[in-house]
């Protein structure tokens, strides 16, 4: 399958992972999509190495088709289940790493999304910590990554635009932009400060109101804000995500290369806060060079 719009939903039969897979059906009608559901068989999976040394290799190979049946039979039954969405949803198994296969198939498919489930149990069990697939999924994929936690977003009317306000944005945010566009939904900029020191607080305020002009020259339903916090009890994510919770946000799309020091920013754990622990969907976008003459 090789659709211009194709979702990919890596699954693991978890309740988080089948929440990513409504959000994608969500978006899937909006957008006009299909879906690809995909289970990565490990290549260095335990059971499997186990068996391997109490059976022979055609042992071995009958296991594991059975293995693959099973796992055949599971995804049908998903897709089965939700036949009644208007969504063309078809399924694919691959061997391999985790995060290794989910990325690689969503560049061979042209995917325009990844969403997946933001704790997803099997795709986080090679490192043994939580998130160490889903973070290095949404790192090294050059394909933007919507992940669920606890609820998805059936209608997405306000998109929460965080910033760090770099010389890069205007690269940044075309995503968001086109994002909103499929939606026609509200982006509110938004910027989180844990200093009141008025020079940084001057600086910053000249970057929004570039940033927020550019902005409303490419896509004229947007709006700008600070929050401001406490650095003894407030962080960066806790900040933007109470901000996201107060303005009805559906979606927050984060940015996941940190450019400057003065906004200690986007590097791994303040992105990854609001990945694991937003309640609503994340979209995160990796800067590339874009052309915006497209969203004019």
């Amino acid at each position: 399958m090789h659709s211009k719009n194709v979702i990919l939903v890596p699954t693991d039969f978890s309740p988080r992972s089948l929440l990513a897979l409504d959000q994608a059906i969500s978006i899937a009608k909006r957008t006009k999509a299909e879906i690809m559901l995909l289970y990565v068989i490990h290549s260095d999976n335990k059971t499997f190495g186990f068996i391997s040394e109490m059976f022979t290799a055609e042992e071995n190979d009958l296991i594991r088709d059975k293995v693959e049946k099973q796992i055949w039979a599971q995804l049908d039954q998903l897709i089965e289940s939700k036949k009644d969405s208007g969504v063309v949803i078809k399924a694919m198994i691959s061997k391999g790493k985790a995060y290794d296969k989910v990325v690689e198939v969503s560049q061979s498919l042209n995917a325009e999304f990844i969403v997946i489930g933001s704790n997803s149990a099997a795709l986080n069990d090679q490192i043994g910590f939580l998130g160490s697939n889903t973070s290095r999924i949404i790192r090294s994929s050059s394909v933007p990554v919507i992940t669920v936690s606890t609820k998805i977003s059936s209608d997405i009317k306000t998109v929460i635009l965080p910033l760090d306000l770099t010389k890069q944005t205007q690269q940044k945010v075309a995503k968001a932009i086109q994002f909103a566009r499929e939606f026609n939904a509200k982006i509110r900029i938004v910027s989180a400060l844990l200093t009141n020191d008025p020079s940084i607080v001057k600086q910053l305020t000249v970057q929004m109101n570039v940033v927020h002009k550019f902005v409303s020259e490419h896509y004229d339903n947007c709006s700008a804000d600070f929050v401001f916090g406490d650095e003894k009890t407030d962080t960066y994510a806790s900040l933007l995500m109470k901000f996201a919770k107060e303005k009805n946000g559906d979606i927050i799309a984060i940015m996941t290369q940190q450019e400057t020091k003065l906004m200690k920013f986007f590097i791994g754990t303040t992105a990854m806060d609001i990945v694991f622990n937003s309640d609503i969907p994340v979209l995160s976008v990796t800067p590339k060079e874009l052309n915006l003459t497209s969203y004019r």
